[in-house]
């Protein structure tokens, strides 16, 4: 990564969101990994980067499935907390299916604000496809900020004269994008804020600025589906419940996507608020992954 990196700059009371939010979300992430304990014989961990946080864990997909197409997974947590192991038993559902798994972590903002984060996200597909050459394609997913991470990838790996914009530095022996899945994914940047999703004005600042708060940008902060113009779009699931703040923007991000590209399956799920994809005991969790599976299989 040839950037240099600036880290935002935040007023006393973002500070203190900050704070708060990545102590609540390490919390859950503690809690979580040490009910997750008993998984660790069937992931490895490899560093994909020098950075502390530029981790990825492997899991293996199960040994009476034959192995398919692997998924590279990018958690959420509004692109400022949040880790890869809140998901990694959450993920087990695609590697007893028969899908390898990549659950990816990468560094936060606001000290690596945008692009940075992309781009480290492009050095983790790069990583998989120099270590494990016969990954020719990757399904991309992820939930909130990492729905967006995942949309935006699959995007730039589509389209890679929008990779060397960001940076002509990167390496573009990428795996494809087969297809790109979100899960109530911040999809465009201020509905979300309208919508009095917590945190968001805050989130969206320490990732791109104050300038991403507004109404028009310019490329350099080109940071949704909504703000980009390309060509191509791999085939793309965007999931989200009724209730959730996140609502509104999957819904303007599907449309604004079906009038160009036909490959857009878009899916309400009932009375569910943000988050119901790491509750697996809700109905609508399963009914998620089941849909998540038939939407991988058809691709």
């Amino acid at each position: 990564m040839s950037l240099p990196v600036n880290p935002r700059t935040l007023r006393p009371t973002q500070r203190l969101g900050l704070l708060a939010w990545r102590t609540m979300m390490r919390t859950f992430g503690l809690l979580t990994g040490l009910r997750n304990r008993s998984l660790r014989e069937r992931i490895s961990e490899h560093a994909y980067g020098p950075h502390p946080s530029e981790r990825i864990e492997r899991i293996e997909p199960s040994g009476e499935s034959p192995s398919k197409t692997p998924v590279v997974y990018v958690h959420g947590g509004g692109w400022i907390c949040g880790n890869k192991e809140m998901y990694s038993g959450e993920l087990l559902f695609l590697a007893e299916a028969g899908y390898p798994v990549f659950n990816v972590e990468y560094p936060l903002a606001p000290e690596r604000p945008h692009p940075h984060m992309l781009l480290s996200l492009l050095a983790s597909l790069a990583w998989i496809r120099e270590q494990y050459p016969e990954t020719q394609e990757v399904h991309l997913m992820g939930d909130s900020a990492g729905g967006n991470l995942a949309s935006m990838l699959g995007i730039l790996v589509s389209n890679p004269g929008l990779i060397l914009a960001l940076d002509p530095a990167v390496s573009l022996n990428l795996p494809e994008a087969r297809s790109v899945v979100s899960i109530y994914g911040v999809l465009d940047r201020l509905s979300w804020i309208e919508e009095g999703f917590p945190g968001a004005a805050l989130m969206m600042e320490c990732y791109v600025g104050p300038e991403g708060l507004e109404a028009e940008i310019g490329p350099e902060i080109a940071v949704t589906p909504m703000d980009l113009e390309f060509e191509q779009l791999p085939p793309t699931f965007i999931g989200v419940g009724s209730k959730d703040q996140l609502a509104e923007s999957s819904r303007l991000c599907a449309e604004h996507l079906a009038k160009n590209f036909e490959p857009v399956d878009y899916q309400v799920y009932p009375g569910e608020a943000h988050g119901f994809f790491n509750r697996s005991g809700r109905p609508a969790c399963q009914a998620l992954r089941r849909d998540i599976l038939d939407f991988f299989a058809k691709h």
